[in-house]
C-alpha cells in the first residue's frame, strides 16, 4: 500500500539571526506533525520520525534546504545532536528556516528514553532541550501546518480530501504523517516498505487496525497509515487519530459524507460550500462570544474572530469544530481557520461592559482576548464593530445572548475524572432549536504550574442527555494538578451556541457571530 507519487507533500514538510549562541523555546522540540508541546502526553519523539525545533539563532536569516537524498546531517553550519542514554547521534537536517525553525529526521539507532538536544550553528551549541525519545508517536500533518484542522489525506489516486471533495464510507484513506516508529537501515535516504508496529486508528466513534501502516517509498520519515471509512461515519470535520502503545500525540479531521462530493455539516454553509465547488473564492468572517461559568471558580469570558479567505485548492483550511457525536483533542476553541484577512487593528465589544478586542498581530485577520470576568451576561444586548482594514471593510453586528440552560449532571466540584477509562457525561436542560440541536462538551488539564495542558472538545446531540468521551481523547490530557489557590487545573463544562447573527461587511461573502454559555466544574483529572 505504500505509495511512490510523493512530491506533493515534500511542501507541507517545508515550513517551519545573528552570531549569538542558539537558544531552543522550552519544550519547543516537537513533532513536525502534532507540534505537542514536550512534557505533554503523546509527545514523544518517534525513533526515526521527523521533527521540529523553535528558538532562536538557530541558524542564518535566510533558508536553507536540502537539495536531495540522502539527507545531510549539517546544512550551512547548523548541526543538531540528540543524546540519549550516554549516546550522542547527529539528527538529518532538511530546513533550517530563519534562525528561528529546524526541521530535523531523527534515527532510529537513537535510544529511547529521556534526553537532551542541542543545536550548534556557527561553531556555538545551545544549551540542552530535555527531549523524550520513543518507539512510536504518529501524528498526521495537517493544512495549516500546526498539527490542528484538516488532515493532509488523500485516496489512492492521491485527491486531497477536503469539504468540496470528501470521502465516503468503505473508501480508502491515506493518512500521511511521522512517527510510527523506526526502521533498520539508513534513515537518510529512501526507507523500506513494509508495516511499522500495531497502530490502533480512532475515527470519528469508530477504532481499527489499518492495511498498512509504514514508511512511504520516497521519503525519508515520512509515514503513511492506509485503512477504509467504516459504515456510518460522516461529517465535514470527522476526527482521525492514530495511537501506538496507549498514547495519541495529535488529532486531526476528515470530511466524509454519505454520498456526493461534499460534506453537509460545515459552519461556512452549504451556500459558500457549492460556491467553492463552482469555482468561486469565500471570504468569511467568523466572531464568537463565549462564557464558561465554573463553580466556584469564578467565569472566564472570551471574545474571539477571525476573517479567512478559502478557494477550491485551499478548502482544507476551512476548518470549524468537531462534527456532533464526536471528539477531538488538544483544541481549546473550535476555529482553526487561517485568519488572512486583515479587518482593522481591534474590534470593539459594547454591552453591559465594554471591551476592545486586538488583532492578534498587525494586519492579521484574527482577534482573541479573554475578557474581564463577568463581562458577559445571558439575556443582554451587545454590539460588536469594526472600523475595517485593507481586505474587510467596516461593520457592525447586534447581539443578544442566549439564556444558558443545560448543565452537567453527576460531576461535582474538586470531582477526581478518569484520563485511563471512558467517561460518561450525562446532563439536564438543553434547547433542540439551538446550535442545530448540538451540545458542546469539553475540558481542560494543567500541570500545577501550567507549564503542561491540554484541551479537548466533543459534541453530542442534546436531546440524548448523555454522551461517552472515549479514553483515548481523555488520555492526552495530562494529569491535574493544584493551582497555587488550592484549585484544581482541571475543568469540563457544557453548553450551546444561539443561532448564528449574519452580518456584512466589504470585502466578505459571509459572516456570522454566535454567542455561547458554558456551565461546569473544576475537576481532577487522574
Amino acid at each position: 500500500m505504500a505509495r511512490h507519487s510523493t512530491h506533493f507533500l515534500i511542501a507541507f514538510l517545508i515550513a517551519g539571526s545573528a552570531l549569538a549562541q542558539p537558544v531552543i523555546t522550552s519544550t519547543q522540540v516537537v513533532n513536525s506533525a502534532s507540534y505537542v508541546t514536550q512534557g505533554s502526553p503523546g509527545s514523544g519523539i518517534a525513533q526515526g520520525s521527523i521533527f521540529t525545533i523553535r528558538g532562536t539563532g538557530l541558524g542564518p536569516y535566510s533558508m536553507l534546504q536540502s537539495s536531495g537524498l540522502p539527507l545531510p546531517d549539517k546544512l550551512g553550519t547548523t548541526t543538531v545532536t540528540v543524546t540519549v542514554g550516554g549516546k550522542s547521534v547527529n539528527a538529518y537536517l532538511t530546513l533550517v528556516y530563519y534562525g528561528y525553525q529546524i526541521n530535523a529526521l531523527l534515527p532510529s539507532n537513537v535510544p529511547t528514553g529521556n534526553g537532551t538536544v542541542t543545536v550548534t550553528y556557527n561553531n556555538q551549541t545551545s544549551a540542552p532541550e530535555p527531549v523524550q525519545v520513543v518507539s512510536g508517536s504518529f501524528a498526521t500533518y495537517t493544512w495549516n501546518q500546526g498539527g490542528s484542522g484538516q488532515a493532509i489525506a488523500t485516496d489512492l489516486n492521491y485527491n486531497l480530501n477536503t469539504i468540496i471533495n470528501a470521502f465516503h464510507p468503505g473508501d480508502w484513506v491515506i493518512l500521511w504523517g511521522t512517527g510510527l516508529g523506526p526502521i533498520a537501515g539508513d534513515d537518510s535516504n529512501k526507507p523500506p516498505v513494509g508495516n511499522i508496529g500495531n497502530p490502533i486508528v480512532h475515527i470519528g466513534n469508530a477504532s481499527l487496525s489499518p492495511y498498512y501502516a509504514g514508511r512511504s517509498a520516497d521519503y525519508p520519515g515520512l509515514d503513511q497509515v492506509a485503512f477504509q471509512i467504516p459504515s456510518g461515519i460522516s461529517g465535514c470535520s470527522v476526527p482521525v487519530a492514530v495511537e501506538i502503545n496507549g498514547q495519541v500525540s495529535g488529532t486531526s479531521l476528515l470530511a466524509v459524507s454519505a454520498s456526493g462530493k461534499t460534506c453537509t455539516d460545515s459552519l461556512i454553509g452549504q451556500d459558500m460550500v457549492d460556491k467553492l465547488v463552482a469555482g468561486g473564492t469565500v471570504n468569511f468572517g467568523y466572531i464568537q462570544l463565549y462564557a464558561i461559568v465554573l463553580r466556584n471558580s469564578g467565569a472566564p469570558d472570551f471574545a474571539e474572530a477571525t476573517f479567512s479567505q478559502f478557494t477550491p485548492q485551499t478548502a482544507g483550511l476551512a476548518s470549524y469544530g468537531v462534527s456532533q457525536g464526536y471528539c477531538m483533542t488538544n483544541q481549546f476553541s473550535p476555529d482553526m481557520s487561517p485568519a488572512q484577512l486583515d479587518a482593522g487593528p481591534s474590534i470593539s465589544l459594547q454591552g453591559p461592559g465594554t471591551a476592545t478586542v486586538p488583532a492578534n498581530y498587525a494586519g492579521s485577520g484574527g482577534y482573541f482576548m479573554q475578557l474581564n470576568s463577568n463581562l458577559l451576561w445571558s439575556a443582554e444586548p451587545y454590539t460588536l464593530a469594526g472600523t475595517g482594514g485593507s481586505k474587510v471593510g467596516a461593520f457592525t453586528v447586534n447581539d443578544t445572548t442566549n439564556i444558558p440552560s443545560a448543565y452537567l449532571s453527576g460531576i461535582n466540584v474538586n470531582q477526581p475524572l478518569p484520563r485511563s477509562s471512558d467517561l460518561t457525561v450525562t446532563w439536564n436542560g438543553g434547547d433542540s432549536n439551538l446550535q442545530n440541536g448540538q451540545l458542546t462538551i469539553a475540558g481542560f488539564s494543567a500541570s500545577s504550574d501550567a507549564s503542561v495542558y491540554g484541551y479537548f472538545i466533543c459534541t453530542a446531540p442534546v436531546a440524548a442527555k448523555s454522551f461517552t468521551i472515549p479514553k483515548w481523547v481523555l488520555g492526552t490530557l495530562p494529569p491535574t494538578g493544584a493551582s497555587q489557590y488550592g484549585f484544581p487545573n482541571g475543568y469540563i463544562w457544557a453548553g450551546q451556541a444561539n443561532k448564528p447573527v449574519p452580518f456584512q461587511a466589504t470585502g466578505l461573502d459571509k459572516g456570522i457571530m454566535v454567542d455561547e454559555f458554558f456551565n461546569g466544574f473544576p475537576v481532577y483529572y487522574q
